[in-house]
């Protein structure tokens, strides 16, 4: 769950050309090899073969989530993952798991704001086992009251240990709820509230299930040592005959929450460690001003993505006021994004301090701009974890996923390395100048005591 990243779209590449001189000292990324092709009932394929090692990952992405969610019945995609598991005429309750394992391999799943995944990790000759079972609680998911209610208890003792057991998620779901509103996508925990999920019932769950599982609204991407041809004639035989329904339009608030800005403070006697946070709204490849995305995800790097950044060097390196610092963004998603910061202060320093520093860091770049060299060597780190990433099994699909799932094309998982390649640095100081307003942010400190230093 979640949101944060600098991925999105990392996990493919295209070949980038040099039409002015400083690009000749940037790394070129191959395209990775990737085939494509829509069954008759709407199901999007994709194919990476790699023969790396005798295995393939198997992963069906539904373009639903927790932004899909009405007030009062939150948690529902996530609940429907669990029970996902529970079983259909051919499949016996908790048996998917099972049966996978005892076949040398492993699956698991996953809800974010946007999508769901479902995976599979297996030799290449029990390829067609999981794409027969996947297919069949696509089409034929049974869900009882007796299956149901237990798991009820295991969905919310998951909250219970993720959320409300660690107060710095306590925090950022407050944060969220801030920054996009009450009520609103994004605004309302992927978790679910506990109230709501307590009363979700077999109903709600088929519902939702009728609504949004249909082959149309899916991408299927297998990655691994198979081919385009095995791919197709096994989805055609497994996936295809499940009859396309309809699905309607899923919509996402153009703006945030109306009264920004706003402070969130948590005190807890567990934190161990405290946070000042910042988080900003901010466009995405799908809302708001679109053209900033690729600019974003080269400022996040150069502010805060890692040792070399400007935040690590000035607060940890230089001023001994931080023990870290971080940014983060992504752009993979349907509605807004946002563009977070976070200082983990050092001992004794108060966070009115961390707040004026940081404040200092970033009127500086608005104001000085960042030199070409920055923003190349910024370009080159995320070039490289694009080569890196086309190694990973796992993640290479789950980034196809991401993209896809929220409306993106091949083509332009293909093309980020050469848009990212062609940011310069008037379009970074841009990009922050849109995104860093008081009007459209919310600070949070996490801290373990009652009164803020």
């Amino acid at each position: 769950m979640g949101r944060r990243g600098l991925l999105g779209g990392l996990g493919a590449a295209g070949v980038l050309a040099a039409p002015f001189a400083a690009r000749a000292k940037l790394y070129s990324v191959e395209r990775r090899r990737s085939f494509s092709f829509t069954l008759a009932n709407g199901l999007q394929v994709v194919v990476l073969p790699s023969s790396r090692a005798p295995i393939v990952n198997q992963l069906l992405v539904y373009k639903v989530g927790g932004a899909d969610e009405v007030w009062g019945k939150t948690g529902i995609a996530h609940f429907l993952e669990h029970m996902m598991f529970k079983g259909t005429a051919s499949v016996g309750p908790t048996e998917f798991s099972r049966i996978v394992s005892r076949n040398g391999g492993r699956d698991n799943a996953y809800t974010g704001f946007d999508t769901t995944g479902y995976y599979q990790i297996v030799s290449p000759d029990r390829l067609e086992m999981v794409m027969r079972m996947e297919a069949d609680r696509m089409a034929h998911l049974r869900i009882t009251e007796k299956e149901l209610i237990p798991e009820r208890e295991v969905v919310l003792e998951e909250r219970r240990m993720r959320i409300e057991n660690s107060p710095g998620a306590m925090l950022s779901e407050s944060v969220q709820e801030q920054l996009y509103g009450r009520r609103k996508p994004y605004g309302m925990p992927i978790s679910g509230y506990p109230a709501d999920v307590r009363k979700l019932g077999v109903g709600d769950l088929q519902a939702f299930y009728a609504k949004w599982y249909a082959p149309n609204n899916a991408v299927l991407i297998v990655a691994g040592d198979t081919t385009p041809e095995q791919v197709r004639k096994l989805a055609e035989k497994h996936y295809g005959p499940i009859a396309r329904r309809k699905v309607e339009a899923r919509r996402r608030p153009a703006e945030g929450a109306p009264d920004l800005p706003q402070r969130v403070t948590r005190a807890d006697a567990r934190v161990a460690e405290p946070r000042w946070s910042r988080y900003y709204l901010a466009p995405s490849y799908h809302k708001g001003e679109t053209r900033h995305a690729y600019a974003l995800q080269v400022l996040s790097r150069l502010l805060g993505g890692g040792e070399t950044s400007r935040l690590w060097k000035s607060l940890v390196d230089e001023r001994k006021l931080a023990l870290s610092a971080w940014a983060g963004y992504s752009a993979a998603s349907l509605g807004l994004s946002q563009f977070d910061i976070g200082v983990h202060p050092a001992a004794d320093t108060p966070m009115a301090a961390i707040e004026t520093a940081v404040g200092e860091i970033l009127a500086r770049l608005l104001d000085e701009g960042v030199t070409a060299a920055e923003v190349e060597r910024t370009q080159n780190q995320l070039l490289a974890g694009a080569i890196y990433a086309q190694d990973s099994l796992q993640n290479g699909p789950r980034l196809y996923g991401g993209v896809l799932g929220i409306g993106g094309t091949i083509a332009d998982i293909d093309a980020w390395p050469e848009r990212i390649a062609a940011v310069t640095p008037v379009e970074v100081v841009a990009a922050a100048r849109h995104v860093w307003r008081d009007g459209g942010m919310v600070t949070g400190l996490l801290t373990p005591q009652t009164g803020v230093r």
